[in-house]
């Protein structure tokens, strides 16, 4: 009624705009073509946004990477499948041989540290165990460095945590639910490094508090997401996406990761227990921290050298193998 765009839209006229001139002005079309395209976080686009890519390129040209457990974007339910289905229907069948049969993966993760991809590799088995047709299984991020376990901070107070941040964990990024970000900058005194999960999606950053990820859930998610991590049945769907954020807000992180919680909540609760017993997962995953003692997740200068001229020489030894067919 309003006479407005969408983005469903705007790719639609783009293709067909790009359809017309591909039929007629074949000279034009040459001038609009790419000769590579490059596209990360390739989960986030729907098929027409990626059959454009195709029509802009054409098939042995286009370079595509994502991981499918962090589609996060409303409304967008992707699979590789996809991508190979719309290269199908564009290409000629001579040229369709230049279309993989499946994605390379890649397994070893030369940014983060063993202690915060431990933590995301077992927020992914959960969600494969619960939900497998969630996304494609990939293998787990293999890291070559060792580091730290997350830090949990339970029931917090806000006071303390706007210390924390301003005179021990100095640049440190807070990550919550988009819709939580303003109500977060505020409490937290303008802190100006509050972002929203999926809006800091491809983004990376060496110091993360995820905060207030389950006392912020809705309420009719909090029984299930205990259901979620103790291993019993879990009808809720939507608490899927739900899983995805969690891991995608994990993966942001390369050297220090912590979990805030200001208020405890059944969620928050099932989610301190799974990460920082072995009452339920089988390995520690985090650990219980007090804001006065997180100095002790910190390294000194020097041990940061150390340790880096240690994990280069490791990292040099695994390049080689980053991929996996």
């Amino acid at each position: 009624d309003l006479d407005l765009w969408d983005d469903n839209d705007r790719i639609s006229m783009l293709l067909k705009r790009l359809k017309e001139v591909l039929d007629n002005d074949h000279k034009s079309f040459e001038r609009v073509k790419q000769s590579k395209i490059y596209v990360d976080e390739i989960q986030d686009y729907t098929q027409s946004e990626i059959l454009l890519f195709f029509l802009l390129s054409g098939p042995g040209n286009l370079f595509l990477a994502g991981d499918p457990a962090q589609s996060v974007i409303e409304g967008i339910d992707f699979r590789f499948e996809e991508i190979r289905s719309v290269g199908y229907f564009v290409t000629d069948p001579t040229s369709r041989d230049l279309i993989p049969e499946k994605p390379r993966k890649v397994t070893v993760n030369f940014r983060s540290h063993s202690g915060v991809l431990d933590t995301a590799a077992a927020i992914l088995r959960r969600l494969f165990d619960v939900f497998p047709d969630s996304a494609k299984e990939l293998g787990e991020d293999r890291g070559v460095f060792e580091g730290p376990r997350p830090g949990v901070f339970c029931n917090v107070r806000v006071d303390r945590l706007r210390t924390l941040i301003t005179e021990k964990l100095n640049g440190v990024v807070i990550l919550t639910h988009d819709e939580k970000v303003s109500y977060w900058k505020r409490a937290l005194a303008d802190y100006p490094l509050v972002y929203g999960i999926r809006g800091a999606k491809g983004l990376e950053f060496k110091r993360v508090i995820i905060l207030g990820f389950f006392v912020d859930m809705p309420n009719d998610l909090q029984k299930p997401w205990r259901d979620f991590l103790l291993g019993r049945e879990v009808s809720k769907q939507e608490l899927e996406v739900k899983v995805k954020l969690l891991y995608t807000a994990v993966t942001r992180c390369i050297e220090q990761l912590f979990f805030a919680e200001t208020v405890r909540s059944i969620a928050g609760d099932a989610f301190v227990r799974w990460t920082t017993t072995t009452s339920i997962h089988p390995t520690v995953l985090a650990t219980r921290q007090n804001v006065d003692e997180v100095e002790k997740m910190v390294l000194t200068q020097d041990e940061w050298i150390a340790n880096g001229l240690e994990n280069a020489e490791v990292a040099e030894s695994h390049a080689d193998s980053n991929i996996e067919e």
